[in-house]
């Protein structure tokens, strides 16, 4: 039995869709992530899991129950907000013994929960420390504590690290991460930031315009993107116009192509390919000529532009330091990391994601 389940659910406010007949099963103990740009229905979604908002159409059942006329409060969900949400007149262990005292807990219930949890999220000597008095980073942790001390089983993030520092962030991310592991817990996290998806997921849901565009794991989405537009969103790509000659071989700007697809019965196409798969190679096949026309160190790699007549593709290396703005070069197309995608008749279009 799925942990949460959702059924054609559809939210309307007046004649504006944000979330279009989504039908989706989470499991018990999946971290699932959200992933999509500002207003394309994820954390409206999101809140019509947990209560806040109802749907305009559909079922939303948690444990096999649906739950559309259950307030928030009786749903057993944790929720972590990004701007972390801790009362500001009690300190850290008044703030995560909040939900047990609700309960009618004992205080020596309380005290032993609560110590569990500031154990938990390493945090333990904070105890009597006020939230102004911690950084961003651990009132993350300790409003995390919180929802979890309030005994919940399923655990919602909506762009928790946003407002933190960049390093702190990836930190706590992993830290959630091990403590809904350790919990069994069910945990839906909202984000635009592909690095939290691909890093902590077991399943992305990836969405555009109040619909799924596609689910899978972090593997699936990146190396078998289903349309243009999540291997835009995803990852970088460069993208191509292409006409079919043969099954397996396409035309590109003048250059055939072999790729692992067959094309039989199309004509036109989009080809893609990530930067870092094409190679700085000549090859008897799937080799173009061209001309470095910018160079971007990146650290850990270069980022190199590079213009094979009308072509400019974008080529990601930890080689080839030594090219230079200028440079004439042979470029390298393996057919296996060749995206073939249907025709596109407006590619802009598809690959606009605000």
């Amino acid at each position: 039995m799925p942990a949460i389940e959702l059924i054609n659910v559809q939210k309307k406010f007046e004649d504006f869709t944000a979330v279009s007949n989504i039908n989706l099963r989470i499991t018990q103990g999946e971290y699932i992530i959200l992933l999509g740009p500002s207003g394309c229905g994820k954390t409206t979604l999101l809140r019509m899991i947990a209560g806040l908002t109802k749907p305009t159409e559909g079922d939303i059942l948690i444990n096999g129950n649906s739950v559309i006329d259950i307030p928030p409060e009786d749903r057993n969900i944790g929720y972590l907000f990004q701007n972390y949400a801790l009362f500001p007149h009690l300190n850290v262990e008044e703030n995560i013994g909040y939900g047990p005292r609700v309960r009618g807990e004992y205080n020596a219930e309380i005290k032993k929960i609560t110590d569990n949890m500031l154990n938990l999220v390493k945090l333990l000597d904070s105890a009597g420390y006020m939230p102004y008095q911690l950084s961003g980073g651990m009132q993350q942790q300790i409003a995390l504590a919180r929802s979890l001390a309030a005994g919940c089983k399923i655990l919602f993030l909506d762009e928790p690290m946003s407002s933190l520092d960049p390093k702190i962030g990836i930190k706590l991310r992993y830290e959630i991460q091990r403590t809904a592991k350790k919990l069994k817990l069910t945990v839906i996290h909202v984000t635009h930031d592909q690095s939290d998806a691909m890093s902590i997921s077991d399943r992305i849901i990836v969405m555009r315009n109040g619909k799924i565009a596609q689910i899978g794991t972090p593997k699936e989405i990146y190396f078998s993107p289903v349309s243009p537009y999540v291997a835009h969103f995803v990852g970088e790509s460069n993208f191509m116009l292409a006409e079919t000659e043969d099954k397996n071989k396409i035309k590109i700007d003048g250059h055939t192509l072999t790729i692992n697809y067959d094309t039989t019965g199309q004509k036109n196409i989009v080809a893609a390919i990530r930067p870092e798969k094409i190679l700085f190679e000549k090859r008897l096949e799937n080799t173009l000529e061209g001309t470095i026309a910018d160079v971007k160190f990146m650290g850990p790699t270069t980022n190199f532009q590079v213009e094979c007549n009308s072509l400019k593709l974008q080529v990601s290396t930890a080689k080839h330091p030594e090219l230079k703005k200028g440079t004439k070069v042979c470029l390298y197309m393996p057919p296996e990391d060749l995206m073939i995608f249907d025709d596109i008749k407006n590619l802009e279009d598809e690959l606009k994601i605000l």
